[in-house]
């Protein structure tokens, strides 16, 4: 720009721009955009953090290459993802029908009040049923047969006498919290030259990472569904057999077992 500017200056006899000439508008003009220019090139250099330049150092297809394989084997199949949803919901439809009762209703719902470790994010599968108490066993123990891993977090049913039941089953999910990388895109492009291009493996890194935090309690969260599994296995039997003759209305809970009222 500075070379074209120079090219439409009038000369002088020595060849050199003579800018007295230029004080009036045009010169005024010309002179700002140089400084503009020069202004605009000094900022983005100034504006070049440490952490752009070890991103401008980055070997992008390498290191995209090496979190792809991590994040192979870091994704786990216990985890409710968002894609999984229809999935779960529809084998819970299922597994309700085949054990004999009438599934009303299945959503899933976030639980923010839930105790669980940084980085795990707990949601629930809301089951509403109606049909023979007996067959409340079957369903909870087929529930459990899917991918995702599911804890049986609670029932409720309102019992008539001869076994018609109503109530609701709750199935506890986990999955991780991911990070909101929606503003590395946009953030980026406003950076030094060629450090757009590290968006996606930024992107990329932030889910490995949330998927890392996940697993490291993936253990301890499968223990405490077979545990629940266990419990509820154990208890409901013998207490359903005279909730039938009687009826009435039990509450059974992982952390606190059967409550007949």
């Amino acid at each position: 720009m500075l070379a074209k500017m120079d090219d439409t200056l009038p000369k002088q006899e020595s060849g050199t721009p003579a800018w007295p000439a230029l004080l009036g508008v045009h010169g005024l003009v010309g002179l700002t955009l140089v400084l503009m220019a020069m202004g605009s090139s000094m900022e983005r250099e100034v504006r070049v953090t440490e952490v752009e330049r070890r991103l401008l150092a980055v070997d992008v297809p390498r290191a995209s290459a090496a979190i792809g394989s991590a994040l192979e084997v870091e994704r786990s199949d216990t985890a409710l993802e968002d894609s999984d949803v229809l999935r779960v919901t529809s084998f819970l439809a299922l597994a309700g029908q085949a054990s004999g009762l009438s599934v009303e209703d299945i959503r899933i719902e976030p639980i923010p009040d839930a105790i669980s470790p940084d980085g795990v994010e707990v949601v629930e599968a809301v089951i509403d049923l109606s049909g023979d108490l007996y067959d409340l066993p079957i369903f909870v123990d087929g529930a459990h047969r899917q991918r995702a891993m599911g804890a049986l977090q609670s029932l409720a049913f309102d019992v008539k006498p001869g076994g018609a039941a109503q109530g609701r089953v709750r199935l506890r999910y986990h999955r991780p919290m991911f990070w909101d990388t929606d503003w590395i895109g946009p953030r980026l492009d406003l950076a030094a030259p060629g450090v757009s291009s590290a968006t996606p493996l930024l992107v990329s890194a932030a889910e490995l990472i949330a998927w890392r935090d996940f697993n490291m309690t993936d253990s301890e969260r499968t223990s405490r569904a077979m545990q629940a599994r266990s419990r509820a296995a154990r208890e409901l039997p013998p207490n359903l057999v005279d909730l039938r003759k009687t009826g009435g209305r039990f509450v059974w809970d992982a952390d606190a077992g059967i409550a007949i009222r």
